[in-house]
C-alpha cells in the first residue's frame, strides 16, 4: 500500500468513527471498599449485583475512598496501617483494574476518610487526633507523604473528632463524630486557610446530630450520613436540612457521580444505594439498592477516560494499516 494510498483511507476511518468516539459515553465504575474484609471492589454502573475484585492484597482495614478523575488515581485510607495508600487505575475494554503497584500518599496519619481536589491535593482528618490535614498535589508527585496539619482542634473548636471530608477546588467540608449540636455536624472551611484568624474563617453549616460519618458534594448540595440509620442534605451555603431518608441501617461513605446520582454505602445493611442529588429543593428521596455487598464503608465513583479510549482507538487504526 502507498503512503497516499494510506493516508487516504486512515482520514475516510477517521471521519467515520471519531464523532462516534466523540458521542460515546464512558463506563462508569462504582468503587466500594469493606474493612473487615480488608479489600476494595468495584462493580460497572448498570451491571446490578456484579461486582469484581480491585484490591484483594496489602490492605488491613480500608475505609475511606477518594478518586482522581484527572489523573485517574484511587486513594484508599487504611487507619490500621496508619497510611493512605494510592493506585493508578486502568480501564480494558470495559474492566477496572490496577497497575499493581501500590504507593503510600500519607503517611503515620490515622486517616479514615479522603478526599481529592481538581490538582491532585488530598485533604483527609485524623480522629484520634483530631486534625485536619493534607498532602499537596507537589509532594504526591515528588513522592513525598509527610502532611501538613490545616486545622486543629486545639485551637478550631469546630474540629471535633472529625469524620468525612470533602473538597469543591476552594472549600472543605468536614463532619465531627463528637457534639455536632454544638460545633457544628457538618463544617465548612477553605483549603488554605487565611495565615490569621483561622477559627474566625470556619463555619458550621449544620449542627441538627451529634455523630456524623460521610459527607459528599454534589454541584450546590452537601449530602452527609450519621451514626443510626438518616442521609442529611443542605446547601454548600447552609440553611434549611433536608432529611433525605430514615431507612438505612448505619450509613457510612457517599459520593457524588459528578451527573446526577449520589451513592451511599450502608455498612449495617450491607449494601449500597442511590438516588438523584441534584435536586434544586432538598426533599426526601426514595432510594434505589444499587448492589447488595458485606460491610460497605467507603465508596467512589470514576469513569473511564475517553481520551484515553480514543487513543487506542487510533493506535489500533494505524497498526492495522501498517500491517495490512
Amino acid at each position: 500500500m502507498s503512503t497516499t494510498s494510506f493516508v487516504v483511507n486512515l482520514v475516510r476511518i477517521l471521519y467515520v468513527l471519531v464523532p462516534a468516539a466523540l458521542a460515546f459515553e464512558p463506563y462508569r465504575y462504582l468503587i466500594i471498599s469493606a474493612p473487615r474484609l480488608s479489600k476494595v471492589v468495584y462493580m460497572k454502573i448498570g451491571d446490578r449485583g456484579n461486582t469484581r475484585p480491585l484490591i484483594d492484597s496489602g490492605l488491613k482495614s480500608p475505609q475511606g475512598l477518594a478518586v482522581d478523575q484527572k489523573r485517574q488515581k484511587l486513594y484508599v485510607t487504611d487507619p490500621d496501617s496508619r497510611k493512605i495508600f494510592s493506585y493508578s487505575l486502568v480501564f480494558n475494554n470495559g474492566v477496572l483494574l490496577t497497575d499493581g503497584k501500590q504507593s503510600v500518599a500519607a503517611q503515620n496519619v490515622e486517616a479514615r476518610w479522603v478526599t481529592v481536589d481538581g490538582v491532585g491535593t488530598i485533604f483527609f482528618t485524623d480522629e484520634r487526633n483530631n486534625l485536619i490535614q493534607k498532602v499537596s498535589a507537589d509532594k504526591i508527585l515528588r513522592g513525598d507523604p509527610t502532611p501538613t496539619v490545616l486545622y486543629s482542634g486545639i485551637s478550631v473548636s469546630q474540629v471535633s473528632a472529625p469524620g468525612g471530608i470533602a473538597a469543591d477546588n476552594f472549600h472543605l467540608f468536614w463532619t465531627n463524630k463528637a457534639v455536632g449540636t454544638l460545633v457544628g455536624s457538618v463544617v465548612k472551611g477553605f483549603e488554605t486557610p487565611p495565615e490569621t484568624n483561622v477559627a474566625a474563617s470556619v463555619k458550621a453549616i449544620a449542627k441538627n446530630a451529634v455523630k456524623v460519618y460521610g459527607v459528599c458534594l454534589s454541584m450546590n448540595n452537601v449530602f452527609y450520613t450519621d451514626s443510626e440509620s438518616y442521609v442529611y442534605a443542605v446547601k454548600k451555603t447552609g440553611g434549611a436540612i433536608a432529611e433525605v431518608t430514615s431507612k438505612l441501617l448505619h450509613p457510612r461513605g457517599c459520593s457524588w457521580d459528578g451527573d446526577g446520582t449520589v451513592y451511599i454505602a450502608d455498612k449495617g445493611g450491607n449494601a449500597v444505594y442511590s438516588f438523584p442529588g441534584n435536586m434544586h429543593t432538598l426533599t426526601p428521596m426514595k432510594l434505589t439498592k444499587t448492589v447488595d455487598f458485606e460491610d460497605a464503608f467507603g465508596v467512589a465513583v470514576i469513569s473511564a477516560s475517553l481520551r484515553a479510549q480514543l487513543a487506542l482507538t487510533l493506535a489500533f487504526l494505524v497498526l492495522l494499516h501498517v500491517f495490512a
